[in-house]
């Protein structure tokens, strides 16, 4: 973890992996909705493959999509998740 601020933001970064760089930063902010207090969080990703060219037509053909995929079910199963604790 590199970054924290409580009921704020949180930021992890890939230390050694497969990509050249990758930094994901967890944003909450405090939202109601129909008289509840709610949280939304917002995920900014900054992340370089690597590799040139090889690299980028991985962007192009796989990797950006399999991240959207990725954020697409997170975002579908954290409400559940969250209504169990």
């Amino acid at each position: 973890m590199k970054e924290f601020e409580w009921n704020h933001h949180f930021a992890d970064v890939q230390k050694t992996g497969p990509l050249k760089s990758f930094h994901h930063r967890h944003e909450l902010e405090r939202v109601p909705r129909n008289g509840v207090d709610g949280t939304l969080v917002r995920d900014k990703i900054e992340y370089e493959i690597g590799f040139g060219l090889l690299g980028r037509i991985v962007q192009k053909l796989f990797f950006g999509h399999q991240l959207k995929k990725t954020f697409a079910y997170r975002q579908q199963a954290l409400p559940n998740l969250l209504n169990t604790i």
